[in-house]
């Protein structure tokens, strides 16, 4: 039995990926720091390991005596790709997620880039586009030069160039912004840019689909991570709107007025291409944004009702009522 340990494989996409890979047969080491497993992967036979992947000791540790694939959602910045690479001898391969952020327009700009216009970039986007210069300037700097470091590296690695990911478990839920206002009975909401951006979206189903595939086929490649037929934000209003059986009533705002999670420009949408991943890895996916966001909006709920604020997380910006508000009173 092939055997897979995943670093962060308790977060939103590691144990979507730990039950993808289980269903195929594989052995499945679930690595964090808290050593506990989310309700169901016990049943299925996830091995749980407490590890800082900070500390070398302790990931090696977690690896015993090796694994044919390690998955790692956690890696951020050129030392932990060299710290990947150095498992050379105790790994076969590697699956590591990216970011679509990284993907950086003619001039240069990028999505976190410092001041300027957002990035133009072409529709759908190719892994063969310019992305952001690798280094330690931002989050999408750190993923390119992660990614630099590992194609570089001894280990055939499959990075993977997530776009905005949802799923239970998330730290920071972009759907929150329409599940909480309509836990608050909220039908009015403000909605940037006319409703018409399209910043692509990725269920962790669909991740874990690409994960399994690329474990099973090693090699050195980047692919993109994207739902297909991507939302506007109106569009993810109407679908979430959907699974809560709830009507908003979505206010659309010229600019960014006040903005939301996926709010850019309709100039500057991302939309990757999936056709590297279904050429290379036989890619299918498994689910679309409106069915797959309904798992996510029910575990949101779950949260919600227990008392859960999000307080610390940066998507409480747009949770601002009050700013909302003031917004909404100068329009009809």
């Amino acid at each position: 039995m092939p055997r897979a340990v995943l670093i962060g494989g308790t977060g939103m996409i590691g144990r979507a990926a730990a039950r993808a890979l289980v269903a195929d047969g594989w052995e499945v080491v679930a690595v964090s720091r808290s050593g506990n497993l989310p309700a169901g992967l016990a049943e299925l036979g996830v091995e749980p390991v407490s590890a800082d992947r900070e500390d070398d000791a302790q990931l090696r540790a977690a690896l015993g005596a090796g694994a044919d694939v390690v998955y790692d959602s956690v890696a951020m910045h050129r030392v932990h790709g060299e710290q990947l690479n150095g498992l050379e001898g105790l790994v076969g391969s590697l699956v590591v997620i990216s970011t679509a952020s990284v993907y950086a327009d003619g001039e240069g700009r990028a999505f976190d880039g410092e001041g300027g216009d957002p990035p133009q970039l072409p529709v759908p986007i190719l892994e063969a586009q310019r992305t952001a210069e690798p280094g330690e300037a931002t989050y999408s700097t750190n993923k390119a030069e992660l990614e630099q470091t590992l194609l570089n590296g001894p280990l055939p690695s499959t990075l993977i160039r997530a776009c905005a990911v949802y799923g239970p478990g998330a730290k920071n839920p972009r759907e929150l912004y329409f599940v909480k206002r309509a836990f608050d009975d909220r039908r009015r909401v403000a909605i940037a840019w006319s409703g018409e951006s399209r910043f692509n979206t990725v269920s962790v189903a669909n991740l874990a689909e690409l994960i399994r595939l690329a474990a099973t086929q090693p090699g050195d490649r980047i692919l993109n991570g994207g739902d297909p037929d991507p939302p506007s934000t109106l569009e993810i209003c109407q679908a979430i709107g959907n699974a809560l059986e709830y009507e908003f009533e979505p206010v659309l705002l010229p600019a960014d007025e006040f903005n939301n999670p996926w709010g850019v420009p309709a100039s500057s949408s991302l939309i990757v291409s999936m056709e590297a991943a279904e050429r290379e890895l036989g890619y299918r996916p498994v689910t679309t944004y409106p069915e797959g966001v309904k798992e996510t909006c029910a575990w949101l709920v779950a949260e919600l009702e227990s008392g859960r604020t999000w307080e610390d997380s940066y998507i409480a910006g747009s949770l601002d009522y009050a700013a909302e508000d003031e917004v909404l009173a100068s329009r009809p």
